[in-house]
């Protein structure tokens, strides 16, 4: 049920980590302080951040910049890509103010004059991939090589300021809302009361809800569906129990609403999703 991970040869005090990654589940709506470059190979992705949606297809990438929450679903019956993580506080020796900066990058909604530098950031993805498959003794060299030329072109084409008031506010209301995450991921399964996660902040119900939606940008109860859409989807391919007893196992007590939203989340029923999972030997 996991994603697999192939992780390559690269120091982690450079401040980046290359993964050549296998989905096999869906990523729900989460967070991480470093930039995340998200290059497909094959399959297609469907990422949601900041109240947008993106498609992406093979030999396409996104980018999601650092402290910015998002969703991924995953077209079946697997996606393979590269996941690369940059933490932008190890680049300040390159660039000081790198932090200031915030990264908007994705093939599906990019400007014209942005069109060479999304080539150019394809091509330098593509060699990344040959590099890795190659592994020449000097893959740490020249794989390095290779993200600094990425992040040059994502600060020079890519980039807008961003005050430093705005970051650190932002990661400070980032770490409260990951309390209600893992709260949520702890409890999903039950009956969740919207007063209990608002006592996780200390919070009255109403600023709580106020300010889920303004760090999120959903509702504090389509992010516990969201979840439990997840679930169920993992459910359904790797469980042999039947579709009613995986709804009853995730908290799910409104069926007809959660098929509605099944469907319109993965774009088939669930009955489908398990025949798909009996019948493709790849999953």
């Amino acid at each position: 049920m996991e994603t697999i991970f192939k992780e390559t040869n690269v120091p982690p005090e450079l401040g980046f980590q290359i993964d050549f990654v296998t989905m096999r589940y869906n990523s729900p709506p989460h967070w991480h302080r470093e930039m995340e470059i998200l290059y497909i190979l094959n399959g297609r992705a469907i990422l949601t951040m900041g109240g947008d949606t993106y498609h992406i297809k093979p030999l396409d990438l996104v980018v999601v910049d650092s402290s910015v929450i998002h969703e991924v679903i995953y077209e079946l019956p697997q996606t393979m890509g590269i996941c690369i993580h940059i933490s932008k506080a190890a680049f300040r020796r390159y660039l000081p103010d790198i932090e200031l900066l915030q990264i908007l990058c994705c093939g599906e909604k990019l400007q014209k004059k942005q069109q060479d530098g999304y080539n150019q950031l394809c091509e330098y993805l593509k060699d990344l991939t040959q590099l890795y498959f190659v592994q020449k003794p000097s893959y740490p060299f020249s794989s390095s090589a290779l993200i600094l030329w990425i992040m040059a072109v994502l600060v020079d084409e890519f980039s807008i300021p961003a005050p430093d008031t705005v970051a650190i506010a932002g990661n400070n209301q980032l770490s409260r809302i990951e309390q209600v995450f893992q709260y949520v991921e702890q409890h999903y399964r039950e009956p969740i009361e919207l007063q209990e996660a608002a006592d996780t902040l200390g919070l009255n119900k109403e600023y709580f809800c106020r300010f889920f939606k303004k760090n999120t940008g959903m509702s504090f109860l389509q992010y516990v569906s969201h979840v439990r859409l997840n679930h169920v989807y993992q459910d359904l391919l790797y469980k042999e129990s039947s579709i009613q007893e995986i709804l009853e196992q995730n908290g799910i007590w409104n069926q007809k609403m959660f098929y509605k939203q099944f469907k319109e989340t993965f774009h088939c029923t669930p009955r489908e999703l398990k025949k798909l999972s009996r019948e493709n030997p790849y999953m």
